[in-house]
């Protein structure tokens, strides 16, 4: 792995289940990691659902090796965009990095 194309700032999170004194979620994050990552956009698409077009954009996030858990259930936030985590690979067993896929939230 070429540490140099590690140039983009990602953040991975969760999101709170707390509620509020009226039972209302809390709109707030819990940052597990702020890494550098390369980021290539792997598949994009336009679709129709009921006669409204959305895209569905398939992202690519290859970070270093870290032993923080890293999930489904978490996020990553990239440039003020939002990415639900799909899949979660240790890069050939290899433990020097991670390739995490992601889905854009739209």
């Amino acid at each position: 792995m070429n540490p140099g194309k590690l140039n983009k700032r990602i953040t991975i999170y969760k999101d709170t289940d707390k509620q509020d004194d009226y039972g209302e979620p809390l709109d707030k994050k819990i940052v597990l990691h702020k890494c550098w990552a390369s980021i290539k956009n792997k598949s994009g698409t336009e679709q129709f659902k009921a006669d409204t077009p959305f895209s569905k954009v398939i992202t690519s996030f290859l970070i270093r090796y870290t032993r923080k858990v890293i999930d489904t259930t978490m996020k990553i936030e990239f440039k003020n965009e939002t990415y639900n985590i799909i899949y979660v690979d240790n890069y050939n067993f290899s433990n020097e990095c991670i390739e995490i896929t992601a889905e854009k939230v739209s």
